[in-house]
């Protein structure tokens, strides 16, 4: 656990847009799953159980199978189907909210904190105060992270143990009564049929399919890697916008007093590197959402979403340029990081002083 936190707070500081859209996607997923739980008479569903449940807080207990995690549309055909009794009392969203390690406050004081360093940084051009690299990266930073506690508002976070569901069907009688959709052999759960389209389309790489733990099959947790793809180009273009707005924010140090020359031209070049490569790379994740495309391409080197026809072009058209991006994005990043902190040795004097917010007041005579 220790280690997959370390490796989630790497990944942030890396790619705080990339958290900020597993955050986008993970609110869709769950907050589509409320009118359709609705339906099916589980009337007390809520976001909360959705974000619980996408993020494997149900663990099915099966006569025939190792326990393994269910997301809400495994939950939902269980329920539907009449294999799965769910009452209120086992899933109460008090319960499920108490195994949080952060509430709405800590998740809302965090926020205010953020927005008040931003306000403090466009403040400051006002009364011809300089703003330092540092604080240019942390707006940056900021600016993802807002829209992801925005996001995760209703997720549970740190929740370690999971609400065991219990059913005396067994897995073997559920997929031979699902019929053909369930006859291919399972990838994670046998529970694979039932997910949705665009969680079918993409798939972990073969690489990491074992990777941290999680060689076992079926799997007995949800991957913290696990990232749904938007599932429309409603949810999509404005996920690009804001990792696009996210690198632009770099730019805005273009006419910075560097140390040397050639740290200027360096971070230039670095933040322009960023803007380019999420904006092309960017709207191809966007248009690999459309079910026309029908090229290979991979999200966070992670997962992978591969074409139909196999051929040479397909496999690499989109793929190939893709991962280079990725790799240029990486070293970019890491030029930034490096520059924030390096041009704290010499920076100019009025970065050391504070905004007056008296003189914003009107003054009366």
């Amino acid at each position: 656990m220790f280690f997959r936190k370390c490796r989630w707070a790497g990944f942030t500081v890396f790619a705080p847009e990339a958290v900020a859209l597993a955050a986008a996607s993970q609110r869709s997923s769950a907050r589509r799953s409320v009118p359709k739980m609705h339906a099916i008479g589980i009337d007390y569903w809520t976001p909360i159980h959705g974000f619980f449940a996408e993020s494997g807080g149900f663990l099915l207990y099966t006569p025939d199978v190792p326990p393994f995690p269910v997301n809400t549309r495994a939950v939902h055909y269980l329920v539907e189907k009449k294999y799965l009794a769910l009452p209120r009392e086992q899933v109460l969203k008090e319960q499920i909210w108490d195994k949080s390690k952060a509430d709405r406050f800590a998740k809302a004081v965090a926020f205010i904190q953020s927005t008040y360093m931003t306000i403090q940084v466009i403040a400051r051009p006002t009364q011809s105060l300089d703003i330092s690299c540092l604080e240019l990266v942390t707006v940056a930073f900021v600016a993802c992270t807002a829209f992801t506690y925005y996001f995760w508002m209703d997720k549970p976070l740190g929740v370690e143990y999971p609400i065991k569901l219990h059913i005396s069907t067994p897995m073997a009688t559920i997929l031979r009564d699902a019929g053909d959709i369930a006859k291919h052999p399972y990838v994670d759960t046998p529970m694979d049929f039932v997910e949705q389209p665009g969680w079918r389309a993409w798939k972990r790489r073969e690489m990491f399919r074992n990777f941290a733990g999680m060689g076992q099959r079926p799997i007995p947790r949800v991957p913290n890697d696990l990232i749904p793809p938007p599932f429309t180009l409603r949810l999509a273009f404005p996920l690009w916008g804001l990792t696009v707005s996210y690198a632009a924010i770099h730019i805005a140090g273009w006419n910075y007093d560097f140390p040397t020359a050639s740290e200027s031209v360096v971070w230039r070049c670095s933040s322009v590197i960023m803007f380019v490569v999420l904006f092309l790379w960017g709207l191809a994740e966007v248009m690999a959402v459309k079910p026309g495309f029908n090229f290979t391409l991979t999200l966070l080197g992670i997962w992978e979403k591969e074409n139909t026809k196999d051929t040479p072009w397909r496999n690499w058209a989109v793929d190939a340029p893709a991962t280079v991006s990725a790799m240029l994005y990486f070293v970019a990043r890491t030029v930034i990081l490096a520059e924030a902190v390096a041009s704290m040795r010499l920076m100019p004097s009025t970065v050391y002083q504070t905004v007056q917010w008296t003189d914003f007041l009107p003054a009366f005579t």
